[in-house]
């Protein structure tokens, strides 16, 4: 059952990045609260969306708000491009799935299991990001492949810490849904369980984000080669100049 939830949750960037313990990132865990939707700033398609994943949610939770070191500029570029990220995440040692680029700007995975996720930003503005995902994960072995569909909403804010270093300040929460009774029974089953796991789960998709922009703050010789195209395909560069 856990790896069935965890498999819904991380359907968006399925990665264990080793970096729970990683200096420089201040987690505060707050209480879970309802998903607050900004219904004003959206379109009528994310309008939509938000309305029905909001409707009847297999699970809804709220990841650690947390705090970290890093350039504003090069953590939103991470956001913008994770499959460069899941590069530098395996050179730095890190297991991590394949992250392509699909068409229409999504992104997905897919593995020998049957699964099969892609997900987009269906709302950007500042300080405010909205990702929607949808596909099939196969949780386990003896489990059949299980349809799924998540909303996180992504707020974070640039701030400066008290000697003087820029930051950047975030916070996730997911909205899954899914037809399958199998998922739906499981959830009802883990009871208060259920709501840790996803938890969790925000927190290593926060952490994928968050330690790699702080390990660059700290480590910014490592950006060339950590980022370097794996072919010689065209593929979006960082910006080097602006990372000291």
């Amino acid at each position: 059952m856990k790896r069935l939830l965890m498999a819904s949750i991380c359907a968006l960037w399925l990665v264990r990045a080793a970096c729970a313990d990683t200096p420089g990132v201040l987690k505060k865990t707050e209480p879970a609260q309802i998903v607050t939707i900004p219904w004003n700033d959206l379109d009528d398609r994310v309008k939509l969306i938000a309305k029905q994943m909001m409707e009847k949610p297999t699970l809804v939770a709220r990841g650690p708000s947390e705090t970290f070191a890093c350039m504003p500029e090069q953590y939103q570029w991470l956001l913008d491009n994770p499959d460069r990220a899941v590069t530098a995440w395996r050179r730095l040692g890190a297991k991590c799935v394949t992250i392509e680029r699909r068409a229409g700007g999504k992104f997905g995975y897919v593995d020998d299991a049957g699964s099969d996720v892609a997900w987009e930003v269906v709302h950007l503005s500042p300080g405010l990001r909205i990702w929607f995902a949808e596909g099939k994960v196969k949780p386990s072995a003896v489990l059949p492949v299980v349809p799924v569909k998540a909303m996180i909403i992504l707020r974070h804010s640039d701030l400066k810490l008290p000697n003087g270093t820029t930051a950047v300040q975030h916070q996730s929460d997911v909205v899954i849904h899914t037809d399958s009774k199998v998922a739906a029974t499981a959830t009802k089953l883990m009871g208060q369980t259920a709501p840790k796991l996803a938890e969790q789960g925000l927190g290593q998709l926060q952490l994928f984000f968050g330690a790699l922009s702080c390990y660059l703050e700290r480590h910014p010789e490592r950006v060339e080669s950590l980022f370097r195209p794996e072919t010689k395909e065209m593929k979006p560069q960082m910006n080097t100049d602006q990372h000291r």
